[in-house]
């Protein structure tokens, strides 16, 4: 992907009118002295390092604790945003956290008047200090159109009535999700791990972000009026439909789908590997029919798969994915072109294939 030491260059133009690559990898962004990053494949490998850190252990042990989760999370410290992403943008994580580090209270286990203890830490983090950071890195993905920016907040009535104003502060990034769960910052950024690590890493394209299950996290204690004041800004939360613990939506802040975008950057990801594949592992792609001939059948076997995934439409007559791949030839390509060994004639367009999320039924009683 972009920033990384490549050959082939993938621009994705969207239009909306009417796995080689793991996509599923987390990083946590903390504020630090220096930029630094860690990799860490388990929960038990993050904890020899950041015991002392309550919020990093949380998102940690939500991300580790799924059974599809990611090979990786990420513990990038920055002394800026967005100097450290840049830094570190070729290490391979797909969704990012701003993770606050101010105000930390740890307060002790709660004791009931039966005497009973119920062993949980509550903790209490001021966010005010790190919403800038997080903004910051809103808008560098932003800039970059590519991953996601994963903002925690508690599921209070006072983050509910704030929202709106919450939101403002990002704009209608396409780019950053709102995720509103748990009781306290704590539990909020435990639903962060637990949201990317339940589905960020599934088949990309094969499940919406709708109506997931997230181990460990509980349903929010919100009246229907807010939660649909957290969709209206497209926010979504934890609820119990139907008997079942599930995601209320899957939308970044500008309402575009989550599990779209996401497809969107995994054919551009697969794309840029298996076309970086195919010419380092041949001896010589000519600039003629035959090579033209070579990168055409790539792109399109990674527009099938992408097809057979769930991230391009059928179409119901052919059962061929919805999408076109187009070349020029050697005599159609410029001088400059040809002597500089750069090819530029390959195009493709495809339609996503969507999802279904809410279904009207009409039916009649005849007496």
């Amino acid at each position: 992907m972009s920033n990384t030491l490549s050959d082939i260059t993938v621009k994705l133009n969207t239009e909306t009118p009417s796995t080689p690559v793991n996509m599923g990898n987390l990083a946590l962004f903390v504020k630090g002295d220096k930029q630094n990053v860690e990799g860490f494949n388990s929960y038990e490998d993050l904890q020899k390092v950041y015991g002392s850190n309550d919020l990093v252990k949380q998102v940690a042990n939500g991300y580790f604790s799924q059974d599809d989760h990611g090979n990786k999370l990420f513990v990038i410290t920055y002394t800026d945003v967005a100097t450290a992403a840049t830094a570190y943008y070729g290490e391979g994580w797909e969704f990012a956290t701003v993770l606050p580090i101010k105000g930390v209270v740890v307060a002790p286990p709660q004791i009931h008047e039966d005497g009973e203890n119920d062993h949980k830490e509550t903790v209490t983090v001021d966010t005010t200090n790190d919403l800038a950071d997080a903004v910051a890195l809103s808008n560098f993905i932003d800039s970059k159109k590519e991953r996601f920016a994963v903002v925690g907040l508690p599921a209070i009535t006072e983050n509910v009535d704030k929202i709106a104003d919450t939101k403002k502060a990002f704009g209608n990034s396409p780019r950053t999700i709102f995720f509103v769960s748990g009781a306290n910052q704590a539990e909020a950024e435990y639903g962060i791990g637990g949201l990317v690590g339940a589905v960020g890493n599934e088949t990309v394209g094969s499940v919406t972000w709708k109506f997931r299950k997230i181990g460990g996290v509980k349903p929010v204690d919100l009246t229907v009026t807010q939660i649909q004041k957290l969709h209206e800004s497209n926010a979504f939360t934890y609820v119990t439909k139907a008997g079942l613990d599930q995601t209320s939506e899957g939308k970044t802040l500008s309402g575009e789908f989550i599990d779209a975008l996401h497809g969107d950057d995994w054919v551009k990801a697969s794309l840029e590997t298996e076309l970086q594949r195919l010419l380092s592992n041949s001896s010589k792609i000519t600039f003629d029919a035959a090579g033209i001939a070579q990168i055409d059948a790539t792109v399109t076997a990674v527009l099938t798969t992408a097809t057979n995934n769930g991230i391009i439409s059928v179409n119901p007559e052919t059962n061929a994915g919805e999408f076109t791949v187009t070349t020029t030839s050697r005599a159609q390509s410029s001088e400059e072109d040809i002597a500089q060994r750069n090819y530029t004639g390959l195009k493709f367009s495809y339609t996503r294939s969507g999802a279904i999320h809410t279904v009207k039924v009409n039916g009649q009683i005849n007496i």
